[in-house]
């Protein structure tokens, strides 16, 4: 465990080399949402990009870290979960509504129900909900544990991991190749 915190640190501390994110990020994003027939258009694209740096940035929180929640959980669609978690970064709204009251975020008109459609919403409250569980366990592999608090827990921490250096490296290359 304290290996995989020790490579944890040292990979944060490299992001901010790689010149993230990208045209690579954004090709990226477009493969996943077409592999699943949605529309894409470049719009979106930078919007989620932006989106992603501007919580990363408020957080604390590696924004390839952050874009490998998002790809294991819903690759990149507002979907609604077997339990009741909502949109890209699967949330459920007691749980965004627990984070916001702790951040100071306030409930949007509609209610939470909004993190289903509204990406931007979605992607903040699941970065600080990650952000919460960093603080409150003291190492990102136990957050991400239980940012997913199912029985295979273990097993999604595993793939979030996996993602995240695939990320580290395809961020790694782009950069070589600028």
């Amino acid at each position: 465990m304290k290996k995989t915190i020790l490579i944890f640190t040292l990979i944060v501390l490299s992001t901010s080399l790689f010149a993230f994110p990208g045209q690579w990020f954004r090709d990226m994003i477009k493969k996943y949402r077409t592999s699943h027939g949605l529309e894409t258009y470049d719009e979106m694209l930078y919007d989620i990009e932006n989106t992603i740096l501007s919580v990363s940035k408020e957080t604390g929180i590696d924004p390839l870290l952050i874009t490998s929640i998002v790809i294991v959980e819903s690759e990149f669609r507002n979907v609604i979960g077997l339990y009741g978690e909502l949109g890209m970064m699967q949330i459920k709204p007691e749980t965004a509504a627990y984070v916001a009251k702790i951040y100071g975020i306030n409930e949007p008109e509609e209610g939470w129900i909004r993190i289903l459609w509204d990406y931007k919403l979605n992607i903040k409250i699941g970065t600080y909900y990650l952000k919460y569980l960093y603080d409150k366990f003291g190492n990102i592999v136990d957050a991400v544990k239980n940012y997913n608090g199912g029985i295979y827990k273990d097993i999604y921490a595993e793939r979030i991991m996996q993602t995240y250096q695939k990320m580290l490296e395809v961020a790694a290359l782009n950069e070589k190749n600028t």
